[in-house]
């Protein structure tokens, strides 16, 4: 009898290590073959739709490699309007969302997946001449600037900018003409959007920027609460984006991206701004 015990507890504890690796509460498959994708669509370098109809953006490479480490196909679906591709996730509709913000109410009714993918600091834009003037940012409040009105801020970004003297301009061309002309006296603008605006206008070289960003901005990947994959795409894409090689990689399309439009757009030259006296 002795004996038949003894056999007994040394085949649990040789059963313990295979015990440990598995991984409880985590599904082994998801329940549709397809997920459904919802990217920005109208704010590259993070993402848009190209002229094939297809979508273009820093976190492209990602989806494509993420797919291969978690073995699904993917759909992305597009709404002309971004709050509405937003609410797409919100209804289920959507199961991954490429790139959003926290601490912004239009992302409460996703599931932040963290570490952040990428960020997205907002900087000050000056005239050269002038942006040694400023010291801090409360040296600013005094002064008039503007934004870009589709640059897409975080709401704690809203809150900090709320207080200064602000203009919304709904195109690159008479937001710089404005800054080169002297009506306004400095931008606010996320530094991908930015870069990529002023390489498209040609005006890069005519501006600085500040070296420190001024607020972060950690833009995230989300899937929806009420996906059905939401427990295999929770624990995947943690995994997945928990290494430091996969959020290099992100970041490198972004520079890969500013690289791609400033060679393409190397020798535009700059509107004739008419300069006040």
């Amino acid at each position: 009898m002795k004996k038949i015990a003894a056999a007994f507890l040394l085949s649990v504890l040789m059963a313990f290590p295979c015990l440990a690796q598995v991984q409880f509460g985590v599904p082994k498959k998801m329940y549709n073959t397809i997920l459904k994708i919802t990217p920005f669509v109208d704010y590259y370098p993070l993402g848009r739709v190209n002229l094939d109809g297809h979508y273009e953006g820093v976190f492209d490479t990602f989806l494509s490699e993420f797919e291969t480490f978690a073995e699904f196909a993917s759909e992305v679906f597009y709404e002309d309007d971004y709050v509405n591709s937003i609410r797409r996730g919100a209804k289920g509709k959507s199961d991954i969302i490429l790139g959003m913000y926290s601490d912004t109410s239009l992302y409460e009714d996703l599931k932040f997946i963290y570490p952040a993918a990428i960020d997205n600091p907002v900087h000050l834009i000056m005239m050269p001449s002038r942006i040694g003037e400023i010291k801090k940012v409360s040296d600013l409040k005094n002064l008039k600037g503007a934004i870009d009105s589709r640059d897409r801020l975080s709401e704690f970004v809203e809150r900090q900018i709320k207080d200064f003297n602000l203009e919304k301009i709904d195109n690159s061309y008479d937001l710089y003409g404005k800054l080169i002309r002297g009506e306004i006296d400095y931008i606010f603008a996320s530094y991908w959007f930015g870069m990529s605006e002023m390489m498209k206008l040609g005006v890069r070289d005519m501006v600085s920027i500040s070296k420190k960003s001024l607020w972060n901005m950690p833009v995230f990947i989300g899937i929806s609460k009420v996906s059905d994959e939401r427990e295999f795409l929770a624990h995947n894409l943690t995994q997945w984006l928990s290494r430091d090689e996969v959020r290099e990689k992100i970041k490198n399309r972004a520079k890969e991206i500013l690289k791609e439009i400033e060679e393409q757009t190397r020798g535009t030259v700059p509107p004739s701004y008419s300069l006040n006296n």
